[in-house]
């Protein structure tokens, strides 16, 4: 016995099986009375059909010419007791569930639907009925058959009718509830399903019909759960209790045969009959409501209806009763030339319901109206509804800084009075104190920002005479105008002087800038207020490397210390945010500041300027890798830089670069091929020991075409991988727990790597790794250069696969990331997957391979894209998945078609039960071997199923499947078939 093989877990005590329902039928209302059962109601339905499935011996062919005849055979219920007492059951959960369609579309398959309405018209009428029937002909009750019982069934199959038609139009990317339902997410399944509902139009009419006149009857009944009475073992009859159902008002029958009509008349377009049933079906709703407060009950008996949908069928018809909202009076009023609108957008500002998109819209609209002159609109229109969305912006917080155009854009006309009598007027009404306050803080920024009128803006009474005062002595006090920034605080003009303004303000500019030459005269300025701490202070966010910021910090305090640190600060700040231009511009302003003939007489001036000139290059590094491919700057240029960089430590340099520009100087060279440079570097970092190493390992298999001499990098690489326990020995015990040298030291290696071929001499390696670790053939993976590492590793179990594993993957995913077709990695990412058992996952990847490969399909499957490894490992994961035929085609790819394989695998499938999980009837148009069709044909035969062999049998008498056919024309059919299978096998795995 598997000790790993996962134990039965035991049953709870409160569990029932479906059985016991069937022995003790009171222990179903028992169960159906908990809250929050399991299994669910709909649950129960699907366990009883399933169970017991329809009698396909009694079933009557929709196409049969005696279908009048072939109804009045059966003169009662002649199927098994057990059979007739599961069927029972289910009825009553869904009387239950008050025959709620919706639940029962959303979470029933299509099959079961169609059973659970034929099992309530045979209960019903005393006879068996198979469905779909037409029901024009009379149906003749048998002798426990009741007419309105079994009106109240044909009722249910003809909503069911309609609804089905719609569910059926939903879009591709919808899950259509019923539809497909428990297929395995495979769409092909759904086929059959598409193609039942599309034989029921011929008798849309007819239920149409049906269900327009049962509105008039004046005894129709809603069956309850005591309608059924649910057989025993000494149960001799079938007779059910219909006299335990509810007699429905006409007025509910109505709302809901309406509501159902609307649905189906929007889904055919024709408005007018949905616009009716629609009015009709909102009357009958408000009666409806009435007559149960006047009874003083709460839920409809019958009517499921969803008053939302209603009302959107409403607003689709045209019709609405309820009090229009500010949008669609704002839609209104555009389709009659603006009526009114100021008045809406008023109201909008104080309700804020209407989005600021539309408002901006409707602004340009009516500008394009007034330049066009397509309309005759009033003058001041434009600049009023400009001035009301100003307000707006003003009174949204998410949209700060948007409304700064409006005075630049109408000063000519005299926007601002207009502006201000809008404001002024809106602060008539009750508005928040927070308005105010916004509205306060909008007219400050702009009387200090620009030459704004302050006697017009003291109109709006935000201001008192004092603070008007206080801002027209800042404005003409000083040559220095504020940023807007500068101005949006809280704070009261009176309480603080004119210079405490102006450093407050400039420290905010200095932050927020991102020009050197600004930096440079607002630091000028700073200096001149006789700062008590250093100016690179007032950001903590500006970080300096460490290096610098002690040749800076070294410095005597003076302009350039601050300048440097904040330039620096900046730049790092900037090429975190990937804006490498302004970056590399502020330290290139930097390195010319530290260059000028009274700034090299500070002793740190010139290992500063050094240290700036690392850091420009690494930015430049750091880009280059960012934005690879993409060319950024003159490699060759680049490389002398970065060569330059590794030899000072072989010169031995005063000034060193940090030790991350050597990481990336080194891994730039290794990307672009610099391997020789690499080779004779000096090694002292393990970054650079790693780029020298897999350079050198490279030269050597390009050179020595595939000879095992990978034993340098190997053994670098290896170590890596050792998992150490916390008492320093070595051992398995928590072998994936430890912080790994790998995570360290190999994965910000790995991170720099964008060649190719680099790439892939590294991915090799981890292969081999995992090959040797996992130690099993069936699993290994398979990619270029495996040959020129060593096959063995001693003492293997002190190293973490794992963590091999996850390296792996997550270097094949960063190639793929700069190079998303290059075939080796997508098909090795698909070895990944496969080595870790990860079926779909796997079938995802080689899946992409083959689209990749025949370049979306366009071209036939040839190799190298496609081979018996690749077939083969698909072909594993499909049997593992349970897709069988799948399985069973893919065998057509082989060189050799595998027919052991294949009819075994068809085998598994033909001998289970009904299962839609491998949609096997959807996929015979991917079939191009004839002997596989034969068998499939066989195997139907064997079982019964008439018309799918028939199906089957049409697919091999395509005249392209002919065996006297000559080559040309068999390699064209198996083509397209190939390409048709890799399409399903696409949309399965892929989307």
């Amino acid at each position: 016995m598997d000790p790993l093989r996962p134990k039965t877990v035991p049953l709870s005590a409160e569990t029932i099986l479906w059985f016991e329902f069937l022995l003790d039928p009171s222990l179903l209302t028992v169960h159906l009375s908990k809250e929050n059962t399991l299994p669910t109601p709909v649950e129960l339905i699907s366990q009883f059909l399933s169970i017991a499935p329809e009698n396909q011996s009694n079933a009557i062919d929709i196409t049969s010419p005696d279908i009048e005849s072939a109804l009045n055979k059966n003169e009662g219920l002649k199927i098994g007791h057990k059979q007739l007492a599961l069927k029972i059951l289910g009825l009553k959960v869904a009387s239950h569930l008050k025959w709620n369609l919706e639940i029962l579309e959303k979470s029933l398959p299509l099959q079961k639907q169609v059973q659970l309405l034929s099992d309530l018209c045979s209960v019903t009428s005393g006879k068996f009925v198979s469905l779909p029937l037409s029901l024009v002909h009379e149906c003749h009750l048998g002798p426990e058959g009741s007419e309105r019982a079994f009106n109240f069934a044909l009722t249910m199959y003809h909503r069911w009718v309609l609804r089905a038609q719609v569910l059926k139009e939903l879009p591709a990317r919808i899950v259509k509830p019923g539809f497909g339902h428990v297929l395995g997410g495979q769409e092909q399944a759904t086929f059959r399903d598409d193609m039942f509902v599309e034989s029921l139009k011929p008798f849309t009419q007819t239920s149409i019909d049906f269900l327009t006149k049962i509105c008039d009857n004046d005894d129709f009944i809603a069956l309850t759960y005591d309608s059924f009475v649910a057989l025993t073992s000494n149960s001799e009859r079938t007779s059910q209790n219909f006299d335990q159902a509810i007699v429905l008002s006409k007025t509910e029958l109505r709302a809901q045969i309406c509501f159902d009509l609307c649905t189906f008349y929007l889904h055919i377009k024709k408005y007018d009959l949905a616009r009716i049933n629609a009015i009709a079906c909102r009357n009958n709703l408000s009666e409806l409501k009435e007559q149960y407060k006047t009874t003083g009950k709460s839920e409809f008996a019958f009517c499921t209806l969803n008053e939302d949908e209603l009302y959107g069928y409403m607003l689709a018809c045209g019709v609405g009763d309820q009090k229009l909202g500010l949008l669609h009076r704002l839609n209104e009023s555009m389709l009659h030339h603006y009526k009114d609108i100021t008045d809406i957008l008023k109201a909008d500002n104080l309700n804020n319901e209407i989005p600021l998109v539309n408002r901006r819209i409707l602004e340009l609209d009516i500008e394009g109206s007034v330049s066009s002159r397509v309309l005759q609109l009033p003058k001041d229109l434009l600049i009023q509804v400009a001035a009301l969305n100003t307000i707006k912006t003003i009174l949204d917080e998410r949209n700060l800084f948007s409304y700064n155009d409006y005075l630049q854009k109408y000063r000519k006309q005299n926007g601002l009075a207009v502006l201000v009598d809008e404001v002024a007027d809106m602060l008539t009404l009750p508005v928040p104190l927070e308005s105010h306050n916004k509205f306060k803080n909008y007219f400050l920024n702009m009387m200090l920002s620009s030459d704004a009128d302050v006697d017009t803006i003291r109109k709006t009474n935000l201001f008192s005479n004092e603070e008007l005062q206080d801002i027209k002595k800042q404005r003409s006090g000083g040559d220095m105008v504020l940023p807007p920034v500068a101005a949006m605080t809280d704070w009261k003009i009176g309480d603080l002087k004119n210079s405490r303004l102006e450093v407050g303000a400039m420290k905010r500019q200095l932050i927020s800038c991102t020009n050197a030459n600004v930096v440079r005269k607002l630091l000028v300025k700073l200096i001149g207020t006789n700062p008590v701490k250093p100016l690179w202070t007032i950001n903590p966010s500006w970080s300096v490397p460490i290096p610098l910021d002690s040749v800076i910090k070294s410095m005597p305090r003076c302009f350039i210390q601050d300048f440097a640190f904040i330039l620096v600060g900046k730049a790092r700040e900037l090429a975190a945010k990937s804006d490498f231009k302004t970056a590399l511009s502020m330290l290139a302003a930097l390195k010319s500041e530290t260059q000028r003939p009274d700034v090299q007489n500070i002793p740190a001036a010139t290992p500063l300027s050094k240290l700036i000139e690392w850091e420009i290059l690494f930015i430049q590094v750091y880009h280059t890798l960012e934005d690879w491919p993409k060319p950024r700057y003159d490699n060759q240029l680049l490389i002398a830089k970065c060569k330059q960089c590794l030899m000072t430590l072989q010169n031995g340099d005063s000034v060193l670069p940090r030790i991350e520009i050597f990481d990336y100087c080194a891994a730039m060279l290794l990307n672009l091929n610099e391997w020789n440079a690499l080779v004779t570097a000096d090694k002292r970092f393990a970054s650079l020991e790693l780029c020298s190493t897999f350079a050198g390992a490279f030269m050597e298999s390009d050179s020595f075409k595939g000879k095992k001499i990978g034993r340098d990098a190997f053994d670098l690489v290896l170590p890596m991988f050792m998992v150490v326990n916390k008492r320093g020995g070595q051992g398995q015990n928590n072998r994936d727990s430890p912080k790994l040298a790998a995570t360290t030291n190999l994965m910000p290696f790995l991170k720099k790597l964008r060649n190719v071929s680099i790439i892939s001499i590294v991915l090799s390696l981890l292969a081999k790794l995992f090959n040797i670790l996992k130690d099993d053939s069936n699993m290994e993976i398979v990619t270029d250069y495996l040959s020129i590492w060593p096959t063995s590793i001693s003492n293997a179990s002190v190293y973490s696969i794992r963590s091999v594993s996850e390296t792996l993957s997550s270097l094949v995913k960063q190639g793929l990331k700069y190079y998303p077709q290059y075939f080796p990695w997508l098909r090795l990412n698909g070895e990944i997957e496969f080595a870790n058992e990860n079926n779909e996952a796997a079938m995802a990847c080689y899946t992409n391979v083959l689209i990749t490969g025949s370049e979306y399909c366009t071209l036939p499957l040839q190799r190298p894209v496609i081979d018996d490894h690749i077939v083969k490992r698909m072909i594993k994961c499909c049997l593992n998945l349970g897709c069988n035929m799948q399985a069973a085609i893919l065998c057509q790819f082989l060189e050799d078609v595998d027919y052991v394989l294949a009819f075994k695998s068809l085998s598994e499938k033909s001998n289970r039960a009904v299962s839609f999980s491998d949609a096997m009837d959807a996929y015979y148009d991917c079939i191009w071997d004839p002997t596989l069709l034969e068998f499939i044909i066989h195997q139907h035969s064997r079982k019964g199923e008439h018309k799918r062999k028939q199906q089957a049998i049409a697919v091999m008498g395509q005249l392209e499947l002919n065996a006297n056919n000559n080559d040309e024309i068999k390699r064209e059919a198996a083509s397209i078939r190939r390409t048709r299978f890799l399409r399903a096998l696409a949309k399965q795995y892929m989307l």
